[in-house]
């Protein structure tokens, strides 16, 4: 896979400089300018992040964040809602699309990436797994949730390794189904994560976990990898691009939810995530006027479900109208959603026409 990599460790820092340095070395290696790069990161302050295709005002509790000093940020990359505690270890890969040795297949892309980390674990004595399309797992239990983007040939792989976990904290801090259910099932989903510390009993110290990791994915990967830092380019797109990601237009998205009353909303769960349509609709033409699409998914190219929505507007909401706009958009676009397909967004469309005009469904979702 070329045999000489850089290894960067940013430490922590804030979630807008770590987000602004994801888009900033996805650049720069993008441009030539870098080496193929393993970064770790962490936060500081603890903070919660929406996914690239998520709206903040569906994913987080805000005034709670506010309240406890939780930095609100968005991903470049797909995938859901997460909290970060300052006891986290992020990790990501970037390198061409076309580097020997990775599958062109996305799903074996992930699989391939997660080795290295499942790898890194066995050196600190855990026996982890790849859970399809994109965790690891440790008996059956999430250990690390793992997503990507791309920018031309280039592809950033990222995932949060959970070492000492606050599960209450970020019960609080994420809108999540599970808040509705009763103490029995908000056990259960605990049940469902674990972390570094319950496993073993202890925490190993960061730099201990570091070094496994590296060795690991050096080993999957059959690299070098060189203690690196970042180049003085990056460093001064780096201050530059910090400005975009700390502001409401970049947290925000601009991806706010219709206001009309014949708002129509539903959810479809999918093998690859959840997908949430909120459509504005003119009943009597039966015409979409404007969709809004969320999810926990990750979308290839990234600006996919944008321009999905955008080839939406003023369409038909009959469904072999929505089928045919939706599959023809699919190929024009060469759209990749890893566990979703093009059917799976005619379903959840499809659901959102049938449903009567009840906004009382957006606290639902």
């Amino acid at each position: 896979m070329g045999t000489h990599w850089r290894l960067l460790d940013t430490g922590s820092i804030s979630a807008a400089r770590n987000m602004a340095l994801d888009q900033v070395i996805l650049n720069a290696r993008s441009s030539n300018q870098v080496p193929n790069t393993v970064r770790f990161l962490q936060f500081s302050p603890h903070c919660v992040l929406v996914g690239y295709h998520q709206s903040v005002e569906l994913e987080i509790e805000e005034h709670y964040c506010h309240e406890q000093g939780i930095e609100i940020n968005r991903r470049i990359t797909g995938g859901g809602n997460l909290y970060w505690d300052e006891s986290q270890l992020g990790w990501e890969i970037y390198a061409p699309k076309n580097t020997p040795g990775i599958p062109q297949r996305l799903e074996n892309m992930y699989r391939l990436m997660c080795e290295g980390v499942v790898v890194g674990l066995e050196r600190l004595g855990v026996k982890a797994h790849f859970r399809p399309t994109n965790d690891i797992e440790v008996g059956g239990r999430k250990i690390s949730g793992t997503g990507g983007t791309e920018m031309g040939d280039i592809f950033l792989y990222q995932g949060t390794l959970l070492t000492d976990f606050d599960v209450d904290t970020m019960l609080s801090a994420l809108k999540l189904p599970i808040k509705k259910l009763e103490d029995k099932h908000v056990s259960s989903f605990k049940q469902r994560v674990t972390c570094l510390k319950e496993v073993l009993g202890y925490l190993p110290p960061i730099e201990e976990i570091k070094a496994a990791l590296t060795a690991g994915i050096s080993e999957v990967l059959g690299i070098t990898l060189e203690p690196g830092a970042l180049t003085e380019t990056e460093q001064k797109s780096l201050d530059k691009e910090q400005i975009r990601f700390q502001s409401e237009e970049w947290i925000r998205g601009m991806r706010t939810i219709p206001q009309a009353n014949d708002l129509r909303m539903a959810e479809h769960k999918t093998r690859g995530g959840l997908i949430r349509v909120s459509l504005r609709l003119d009943v009597d033409r039966q015409c979409i006027k404007s969709a809004f699409i969320t999810g926990d998914f990750f979308a290839y190219p990234s600006r996919s479900i944008m321009d999905l929505e955008a080839a939406l507007k003023n369409s038909s909401s009959q469904p072999a109208e929505i089928a045919k706009t939706v599959n023809q958009f699919f190929i024009d676009h060469q759209v990749s959603i890893p566990g979703v397909e093009a059917d799976d967004f005619c379903q959840a469309l499809c659901l959102a026409c049938g449903k009567a005009g009840e906004s009382s469904n957006a606290e639902e979702l």
